[in-house]
């Protein structure tokens, strides 16, 4: 089996693109479906990020579709071997790994890594911001306009503009949303009641 390692497994990429020449593209059997790796216009991906479609005879969802206007800051990792798509504006930080693969494991008799991979398509809607060095796990879609803080492990859906941080990532408020007040400004204003009373 073959693996391409260079650019040249990108399909195509729209006008005013830049794309860091160090990027790396993992691919077997390239798809002659229209599947692949396509990059929407006046976008811009950092250097050191690898992008991997694996065998496209392996999964007939293995495709990378990136949008227009996309930011993908240096040293990500995206898995496209069960279907990646990114929607227009999305701003992705360094280090952050998108897998749309993964293992099964129940089989204690045989090594995990001779069991049969996983697969969910990855959608990051229209938007959203995923802080840097996290991490999204398959089948898992992030609604429009949501941020997911640095660190942060997405194991589930996440609401349209739900701001989302921990491991598992838990959404903590929504963006638009007034700040809540603090128990010390509750326990002010309970005082304040309670003096003018």
């Amino acid at each position: 089996m073959k693996y391409e390692y260079h650019m040249d497994g990108i399909d195509s990429v729209g006008e005013n693109s830049t794309i860091s020449e160090d990027i790396e593209i993992r691919i077997v059997n390239k798809s002659h479906d229209r599947r692949g790796m396509c990059i929407g216009s006046d976008s811009m991906i950092y250097p050191r990020n690898r992008f991997v479609l694996g065998d496209m005879n392996a999964s007939h969802h293995a495709d990378i579709r990136i949008g227009n206007f996309v930011l993908i800051n240096s040293g990500g990792y995206f898995s496209g071997e069960g279907g990646l798509i990114i929607k227009d504006y999305v701003l992705i930080g360094a280090n952050t790994c998108i897998l749309s693969a993964g293992h099964k494991y129940h089989d204690r008799s045989t090594p995990i890594q001779r069991q049969e991979l996983t697969y969910g398509t990855i959608t990051i809607e229209r938007d959203v911001w995923i802080g840097a060095s996290s991490v999204i796990l398959e089948g898992v879609t992030i609604g429009e306009g949501a941020v997911i803080g640095a660190g942060t492990v997405v194991t589930k859906d996440v609401d349209p503009y739900a701001v989302v941080v921990g491991n598992p990532g838990r959404t903590i408020k929504y963006r638009g949303e007034k700040p809540k007040k603090g128990l010390f400004e509750r326990l002010k204003d309970l005082k304040s009641i309670v003096t003018n009373f």
